[in-house]
This record gives C-alpha cells, structure tokens and sequence, in this order.
C-alpha cells in the first residue's frame, strides 16, 4: 500500500545528506531499458498489427476512419494521465520510493486493457479498450523518466536517453513480430503481451526502488488543487517551450506513416508476388528497426561528448523528411525499404538525444514527474492524433502519396523548431552540479 502526501523532507536535510547518497545508475538504466521493450511491444504490436486488423475485419472498407476514431478519441487519455500522475509520483512516499508503485501498478492495469481489447466484437469496444490501454501503459513509461533527473548526473543524460530510446525500437521490433504471428489468432496476441508487460513492470519497479526517506528533489509545499492548475506551468519557459515543440511535430511527422503502415502494404506500395501486408509490415521492421537501434546508440554517447544536442535533432528532423520522398516518387516494395532505412536511423538519433535536450532544459526543481508528463504528451499525443489526421490527408486529399510528401513536410517543420532553443542552454546544464536546474521564465 502507498499513499501521496504533500510534506517532502526539508531542503536542508536534503543537501546535507546528498553527498552521503550514492546511487548505481546501472539498476535504474536496465529498468527503463525492460520497461520501454514490452511497454512499447505491447503499443506497437497493438496499434500496427493488431488493432488495425480487428478494426478491419469490424468496419470492413471504412476501417481508416473507424482507426481513426479509436485512435483519436484515445488521445485524451494521452494528454491527461502523464501529467497527472507525474504529479501523483512526486508527492508518493512509499516502502518503494515514489516512483516504483506507479511503475508496477501500471504494467497490472496495461495487462487488463490488453485482455479488454482482445475481447472487443465493435468499435465502441475498441474506442474503451484503446483509451484504457493508452491511460494505463503510459503510466509506467513516462513515471520511470522522472529517475533520469532525480538520479543520473547531468553529463550521462545522453547515455540514459540511449538506454531509454534503445526500448523503442527493441520494442517495437518485438510487438510487430508477435503480433503479425498472432494476426489470425488476435485474443492470443493481446494475451501474450498481456503477460508480458506487469512482469517487466515488476522488474523495473524493483530495479527503481528508493527508501521512503529519500526525495532528491526539493519542492515547495502546494495544495493538490494548486497543483493541478500548475500543471503546464513548465511550458512559459523558453527553451523546454520549444524542445516540447519540436518533439511534438517531429513525432508527428513519424506517426503519421508508421500508423496506417499496414494500410499502405495493402492499399499503396507495390509488394512482391505472394507476399501479405502482414508479412511486409513485420518483414519491414525486422530488416529496419535494427537501423533505429544503430543510430540511438550512436547518438546518445556522441552528444553526451560533444554536447550539440540541437544539430541531432535538427539532423534527424532533414533525414527523415527526405526519406518521405522516396515512395512519393517509387511506390514499390524497394523504396519502401529504402526509405524506410533512412527513417528508421533518423529516428535512432533523434531518441539518443530527445530525452537527454529536456532533461537538460527542464524549468523547475522538484516537479520532475510532473513536467516530464507534460513532455511526455508530446510523444504520445502525435502518435493517437495521427491516424485521424492521415485518415483526413488519405481520404480528402486522393490516397497516400500526399500523406508521404504532408509528413516530409510536417518533419521539417519539427526540426526547424529545435533551432529556438539557445545554443548555451545544454552547454550550461552539464556544467551545473546534478539536481541543479534552470529557472528563468523567458
């Protein structure tokens, strides 16, 4: 049992135990890395493979609107629940710390949405199903990055944005094989995930486990009412206003291929002779995602050496709208591989690099869970916003080749906004001593 008070230790009897307290941040990297692979095979396999088969075979030609409206109505949970319980973990003081109950108690909730949405017959069912799921794994996810500020040195925050994006791909490698395996079986595809993700929600909630004493933040006291209304105070300032930004564009210039991937395999690309959409699709993340992994690997050490954190993202940002070009001009399975490569390694530096540029420019001491909530709508709203915008792009506009050449578009946009935040901000923050943060309100 856990429960939240609004009474953290005082800032002196903090700074005076700091240099005492030593933490292993191998434990807490292994944690982010187990939770990120199942919790995103669980969004991937469900949202690429899954999902959109079940609403096929419900909604039968009018299946990219009715995804769309799974998917759309879902993002409200997307934009509501991180902040919300960002706010919850830093005012928790358990047996486990603050945040490893939220961690553990998500992956059991995912876990029911799965089963939830394994059963649904219409798309009233998927639309509860979908919401929960969203509202629920994203628990988890975004509670777990609050320990990059709360216990890893400023100077290792590019390696712990490697570790934490590296489960992206990883995961996603992994959902999209179980649930292409599982396409004609889809209950046992939702039930299989539906297993995995509380056990790696335990292990990461063990893994990131603090004594109820500790609190490396220091916070004033505020009513929860206050709180609340504070919410998005972290976006008045200038450098993590922009940082959301350009995340959220760039995250939805991604988005808006990867959701309707299997709809383009049917409906546009060129496939080989006997070959299915589900079978490309998972052909087509085995062959790419890899390519992700190189390049969050790459970054992530590099920009925690060289420290220009906006050239990654401004670089990522240019690749991946060049990469929409291709099956704009070739719709055939070739280029699709093509640009898919290209893409696949833009997004690998892009997450090398995402976490560690906010965790660096975050506004406030003390609010951590809080603010990272916030930053975290900016990867999931896009990801729920992007079917319904593609659906409108696809149907209004005459099928998929303006899709690609709107989402070049939109990612060029994404990493023309990184460009707002001052060059010096990063260069500061690693300097400064850990639990150090900027203030200024601009």
């Amino acid at each position: 049992m856990f429960v939240t008070t609004p009474h953290p230790p005082r800032q002196d009897e903090l700074l005076a135990d700091a240099p005492a307290r030593e933490v292993r941040v191998w434990p807490i990297l292994l944690a982010m890395f187990v939770l990120n692979v199942f919790a995103y095979a669980a969004i991937t396999g469900a949202l690429q493979v899954l999902l959109p088969t079940q609403v096929r075979l419900i909604a039968g030609d009018g299946a990219p609107s009715a995804l769309a409206l799974v998917t759309g109505i879902a993002a409200i949970a997307s934009f509501a629940v991180p902040p919300f319980i960002g706010i919850l973990s830093d005012r928790t003081r358990s047996r486990w710390g603050r945040r490893a109950p939220w961690i553990f108690f998500g992956g059991l909730g995912t876990a029911a949405s799965l089963i939830m949405l394994g059963s649904a017959g219409t798309v009233a069912g998927l639309v509860v199903g979908w919401f929960l799921m969203q509202a629920l794994v994203n628990i988890g996810i975004n509670v777990i990055l609050a320990a990059i500020p709360d216990r890893i040195p400023a100077h290792r925050h590019g390696l712990a944005s490697t570790v934490q994006g590296l489960g992206l791909p990883v995961g996603a490698i992994a959902g999209v094989q179980i649930g292409a395996f599982f396409v004609d079986s889809i209950f046992t595809g939702y039930l299989v995930l539906a297993i995995l993700v509380p056990l790696a929600s335990l292990v990461s909630a063990w893994l990131t486990r603090e004594a109820r004493s500790v609190a490396t933040e220091v916070r004033e006291r505020r009513p929860v009412f206050t709180e609340l209304r504070q919410t998005f105070a972290s976006l008045r300032f200038r450098d993590y206003r922009w940082v959301f930004i350009s995340r959220a564009v760039l995250y939805l210039g991604f988005a808006m291929i990867s959701s309707f991937n299997l709809y383009i395999m049917q409906d546009y690309i060129k496939l080989p002779s006997g070959m299915t959409a589900a079978q490309a699709v998972a052909i087509g993340s085995s062959f790419l995602l890899p390519l992700t992994v190189v390049g969050t690997a790459i970054a992530g050490p590099l920009v925690d050496r060289f420290k220009h954190h906006r050239m990654f993202v401004l670089g990522s940002g240019l690749a991946s709208a060049a990469s929409m070009l291709i099956p704009f001009v070739w719709p055939v399975w070739t280029a699709s591989l093509i640009s898919g490569a290209v893409s696949a390694f833009a997004m690998g530096l892009y997450l090398g690099v995402d976490l560690a540029l906010a965790t660096l420019v975050l506004p406030t001491d003390g609010d951590t869970g809080r603010d990272l909530g916030v930053f975290h709508i900016a990867l999931t709203a896009p990801q729920v916003v992007a079917p319904f915008l593609a659906a409108m792009i696809v149907s209004s506009l005459g099928g998929y080749s303006p899709l690609y050449l709107i989402s070049g578009a939109i990612s060029l946009i994404g990493a023309a906004a990184v460009l707002r935040v001052r060059s010096n901000a990063t260069t500061a923050a690693t300097e400064r001593a850990p639990g150090l943060l900027p203030s200024d309100a601009t």
